[in-house]
């Protein structure tokens, strides 16, 4: 199985062969330019961004590799919430998922401002500007059924269920299937294949 990382961008109409070309050759000089001409700052900004837009389509494959139990979303309307808890740039990389569609259901987010409003949605993205209030997140979702997203070091090993990690410079995830099992949520042998597999 492989997640199809540009499941959430528009596609494009193909082009004449010649024309794409030289438009390539052309997109490639003007990159080229600007990795030359922008401030080191801005560069490190656009590979946070990328990286930001990789782990957003992560968690959009996620939803289609896990289950939910049925009292884990609304009696009424056919949505999937996705809560965000802190601010970064990850929030607006996630705005692309908005309104997508997936296992027949409307992906929409909240930006969580209020602890309470957490057993709301069925995904929770913890922030890394979040470390500190962890255990009080987490202790508030321990009976709730809502997939636990961050990209805090040990998150996962504290009772998390996915945590994205960096491995040679790409991004990876680790899984605690214990946790998610404790709370109802059924993953997917086949994306537990691709995660390294941790305890809490």
């Amino acid at each position: 199985m492989r997640f199809n990382e540009n499941a959430i961008r528009p596609r494009q109409r193909p082009r004449p062969l010649r024309l794409a070309a030289l438009r390539c050759a052309g997109s490639l000089l003007l990159a080229l330019f600007f990795a030359l001409a922008c401030p080191a700052s801005l560069r490190a900004e656009n590979v946070l961004q990328r990286e930001y837009e990789i782990k957003a389509a992560y968690i959009y494959n996620f939803i289609n590799y896990i289950d939910w139990p049925q009292n884990a979303f609304p009696a009424t309307g056919g949505t999937i919430t996705i809560g965000v808890v802190g601010q970064n740039q990850f929030s607006a990389a996630l705005e692309v998922l908005n309104g997508k569609q997936v296992k027949g259901r409307t992906v929409a987010l909240k930006q969580i401002t209020d602890i309470k409003d957490l057993d709301q949605c069925q995904i929770v993205f913890i922030n890394a500007s979040e470390k500190s209030h962890l255990p009080e997140l987490l202790g508030k979702l321990k009976d709730a059924r809502v997939l636990t997203v961050s990209e805090i070091d040990g998150f996962a090993q504290q009772g998390g269920i996915i945590n994205f990690i960096s491995e040679h410079n790409k991004v990876r995830f680790e899984i605690n299937p214990d946790a998610a099992r404790q709370l109802g949520l059924n993953i997917s042998s086949e994306l537990l294949k691709l995660a390294k597999v941790v305890k809490s």
